[in-house]
């Protein structure tokens, strides 16, 4: 076999696997488990989030229920861009999403995105998200309790984000759900125990001890991509998401859904 074969045959065989790896990291989740504390909180507190679904045609969707249901979390929070666009067949996908989310009888919470509030069929998408009990905030919040603990939820819109109605409680934990955490970080009131987000997709394509190279609202080579961040006496986390913007690329960065824990300070 000549060298120009073998070199043929070497590159083809590159190709195929960097085009199974890419196809793995977007069409397979993830379990991310993230540990955090409060001095605010009795046991613990357990919430899944699910971010930047961007209705995607998940491979292994029952997996991911699955490890909802044993993690048993508290609260579901769904952090944005659900819903990708409005266009008809990602709508349908959303919804889907919905009902497998709605099924399991937990708490849920759901935030629009800038990929909801942009495209079509807005407020047909939250109605479907209203028909399955789950609890709709933009620019509000709402006070849930459990057996131990008061827990308020803050759920803010995109463009339309307005800080207007944040009235966190004394005696309890405060949270603030935002597509985009740059946002909070802009407008911070003081008051926040945690923020969760999304919007970053962790930057998509991640590389060794240099991480994103791109992530939107963020610019290039962003200080806050994905992950936990403690930012004036706050704790944000940013996950990366079940999916992708224009095309599907991710690289480092597999898709994920996250179960929090958040632990009483010991």
């Amino acid at each position: 076999m000549s060298k120009e074969k073998i070199i043929l045959l070497i590159l083809i065989f590159f190709v195929i696997v960097l085009v199974r790896y890419i196809y793995i990291q977007t069409k397979f989740a993830r379990e991310n488990k993230v540990s955090l504390e409060s001095d605010k909180i009795k046991g613990e507190i357990r919430i899944t989030q699910i971010s930047d679904f961007h209705s995607n045609k998940l491979r292994n969707l029952d997996y991911l229920l699955e490890k909802i249901k044993i993690f048993k979390p508290h609260f579901i929070i769904l952090t944005g861009d659900i819903n990708d666009y409005g266009e008809t067949k990602k709508f349908n996908k959303a919804v889907f999403l919905l009902d497998k989310i709605s099924s399991l009888g937990i708490n849920t919470i759901y935030i629009t995105g800038n990929h909801e509030e942009s495209g079509r069929m807005t407020e047909e998408f939250i109605k479907e998200v209203k028909k399955r009990n789950i609890y709709f905030l933009h620019n509000s919040g709402i006070v849930y309790e459990t057996s131990e603990n008061r827990i308020y939820f803050y759920g803010t819109g995109f463009y339309d984000f307005s800080y207007e109605n944040f009235n966190p409680i004394d005696n309890g934990l405060n949270i603030v759900l935002c597509h985009n955490s740059k946002m909070i970080r802009e407008q911070k009131d003081g008051r926040e125990d945690f923020v969760f987000s999304g919007h970053t997709h962790g930057g998509q394509v991640r590389l060794p001890i240099i991480g994103a190279l791109f992530a939107p609202g963020e610019g290039f080579l962003p200080k806050y991509s994905k992950g936990i961040y403690n930012y004036n006496n706050t704790v944000f986390y940013i996950d990366s998401g079940l999916g992708n913007t224009k095309f599907d690329l991710r690289f480092l960065n597999q898709i994920q859904f996250s179960n929090i824990t958040i632990k009483e300070c010991q």
